[in-house]
């Protein structure tokens, strides 16, 4: 095993208790593709994409019922994580390890902030190298989320956060929080079923949303999102709709009417990358992804705009720890 996987099998004795993992509702996924473990959290449409380079090492460990889903997520390599989940689900997290301030919703987050992830335009969340999120998914019925115009008071009825958020916590609530959590995934590692009982449903229910109101009376965030962060969303937003045709930094500027030095600005605040460095993330992520389709190392490399296959190969490399041909073989042969 490498220092990589050797840390973070660490990482996760230092918070879990042995148990059997493969029960109903309980197991612990391995990864070395950000895409695959975005997948794995069913529910939140997630996509991930790689910003900085090496492998990619990840673990999800999670146990969930009727009412309740309980994660452990770890990544080793800083991801731009967006997402969006159902209606009826509040999923909140708390970090157990970061390796750096990330940015979530605009903005900086650092390890003893409360990240809500619901809301009714998603959620966006530029982890740090390496980063441990313990998460709790609870299925709220239809409702709970109430509507509300952009400009408008984010808390609604149930004194609850309408959009995805970062907020601050008392040190002592937030050790209150997490030890509570961390009680629960350990009892539902040996008796997954209690995430299912309603009795249980209701108690942590109960226990989650009395905090968070809480937390938003005496701890509520005050200070406005980046002002960099809604122009580095609509550049992200151009460039991963036209992945056959990804626009140049220069045609980012023209379409969003901003000079080049405001634009770089604007991703080193937000991601911690150039706008090229990110042009270049995404290219590499799609053509890892058509690796897992085509039949040829040279037919994904044409398809994302790399012509020069030496290169190509060097960077793809860099960036994912493995040749482009690695990647081709594991999926198979699709002939």
């Amino acid at each position: 095993m490498n220092a990589l996987g050797t840390r973070s099998s660490t990482l996760f004795a230092r918070y879990l208790e042995p148990g059997a993992s493969g029960e109903a509702g309980t197991g612990t996924l391995h990864f070395r593709d950000a895409e695959e473990q975005a997948l794995a959290l069913t529910g939140w449409n997630q996509d991930y994409l790689q910003l900085s380079a090496g492998v990619f090492q990840g673990e999800l460990r999670q146990h969930h019922g009727a009412g309740i889903r309980l994660f452990i997520e770890q990544v080793q390599q800083s991801v731009l994580q967006t997402g969006m989940l159902p209606r009826d689900v509040l999923a909140v997290g708390i970090a157990l390890d970061a390796s750096g301030v990330g940015m979530f919703c605009g903005n900086a987050c650092a390890a003893d902030d409360f990240h809500v992830f619901s809301g009714a335009c998603g959620f966006e969340f530029r982890s740090s190298r390496q980063h441990t999120m313990l998460g709790i998914e609870l299925q709220l019925g239809a409702g709970w989320l109430n509507e509300l115009a952009p400009g408008q008071d984010t808390w609604g009825k149930l004194d609850l956060p309408t959009q995805a958020c970062a907020m601050r916590m008392a040190p002592a609530a937030r050790s209150e929080l997490k030890t509570y959590l961390l009680g629960l995934f350990h009892a539902a590692q040996s008796n997954p079923e209690l995430l299912s009982a309603p009795a249980v449903v209701a108690t942590v229910t109960d226990f989650l949303l009395d905090r968070m109101t809480q937390v938003k009376r005496l701890h509520e965030r005050t200070s406005p999102a980046t002002p960099h962060w809604k122009l580095v969303h609509q550049a992200c937003a151009l460039a991963q709709s036209q992945w056959d045709q990804n626009p140049t930094v220069a045609q980012l500027c023209v379409a969003l009417g901003v000079s080049r030095r405001t634009l770089q600005n604007g991703f080193q605040q937000v991601l911690n990358v150039s706008p090229l460095a990110y042009l270049k993330a995404v290219r590499l992520d799609q053509a890892r992804r058509r690796l897992k389709q085509v039949s040829s190392v040279t037919e994904a490399a044409t398809a994302c705009g790399f012509w020069h296959f030496g290169h190509f190969s060097r960077d793809y490399s860099r960036m994912f720890g493995e040749r482009p041909s690695v990647t081709l073989g594991r999926h198979g042969d699709r002939s």
